[in-house]
């Protein structure tokens, strides 16, 4: 592990990884085998971020304001705040490191919630495992929303016509492929509509990324732990492979005629419903954690 105070540098003979404090965010992963880096670079052209992580909403609460026990909050940003916060490093070893992060009196104006957000990385061979854990600091429950949102950028030579999903299901057999999921999708002003919801359609659990594919949905927002991994094919083989086992969201995005990337993002979550205004405990996606307890989940990249 190298560090410079912001950055923290994991290595490995496979690959390059590195992690900054700012949003405890996943800047780096660079494939030393192939030469190339697999992260998207956060032109700030195009999109200025790399992999934030999404706490304590994911997606956006509706108008920007939400309800807790009668009390309106003011929540203007999607994705809530901890993406662009400093967070402090806990451990930071030759292959993993750890930030944490608290509440302070400005998150709690907005999220009347005492907690303690710790983010992990770990390399090991072609593989990063990032970790997540939340505790609660209070007596009461907690609740809360967890989401990561990688992007994986298109290597030179190649556009995001060359990729290629494949979705596959944990418990099904050798052989066995899903024919089609189910998705939910956002409306051009982020939230989620019934009437946009569909069926994506699959051969071998694969589907290609042919120009037009996000004007049926904006973001396909896969629903009901349907994949427990996605991986973007060139080729015909694996570029890189998403591990979100047990998730009850994937979101899939990108915007086809200005972004070199596509993101695979894992949710325990999912931004509101169009016209939604009720209690924060009655949205759609709400985790509910009990007084001084802890929750933890945690998902995986693997490079080729």
């Amino acid at each position: 592990m190298k560090a410079d105070g912001t950055l923290f540098t994991l290595e490995n003979d496979e690959l390059l990884v590195t992690v900054a404090r700012h949003g405890a965010e996943l800047t780096r992963i660079f494939d030393k085998k192939a030469g190339r880096d697999v992260l998207w670079g956060a032109d700030p052209a195009v999109w200025d971020r790399h992999a934030p992580v999404l706490f304590p909403f994911v997606g956006k609460c509706y108008e920007g304001r939400y309800i807790y026990e009668e009390k309106e909050y003011q929540m203007p940003t999607q994705h809530g705040f901890a993406r662009d916060m400093e967070f402090e490093p806990v451990l930071c070893d030759l292959d993993e490191c750890w930030f944490k992060l608290k509440d302070t009196p400005e998150t709690f104006e907005k999220y009347p919630f005492h907690f303690e957000l710790e983010i992990g990385h770990r390399l090991e061979g072609r593989t990063i495992t990032v970790m997540w854990k939340v505790t609660n600091l209070d007596s009461g429950e907690m609740l809360f929303m967890m989401g990561g949102h990688p992007a994986f950028q298109v290597p030179e030579g190649h556009s995001i016509y060359d990729y290629t999903f494949e979705f596959n299901r944990e418990g099904c057999r050798k052989g066995q492929f899903q024919e089609e999921l189910h998705y939910l999708a956002p409306t051009s002003g982020g939230y989620e509509s019934e009437e946009l919801a569909g069926t994506l359609s699959l051969q071998d659990g694969r589907v290609e990324l042919t120009k037009g594919f996000f004007d049926t949905a904006l973001t396909y927002m896969f629903d009901d732990a349907q994949v427990s991994s996605v991986s973007l094919l060139l080729d015909g083989r694996p570029y890189v492979t998403m591990g979100c086992d047990d998730f009850p969201y994937l979101g899939v995005w990108t915007i086809e005629d200005t972004h070199p990337f596509v993101c695979l993002e894992p949710w325990y979550g999912i931004c509101a419903s169009e016209g939604y205004k009720g209690e924060l405990k009655d949205r759609k996606g709400i985790i509910s954690l009990p007084g001084w307890e802890s929750w933890s989940k945690s998902y995986t990249i693997q490079v080729g």
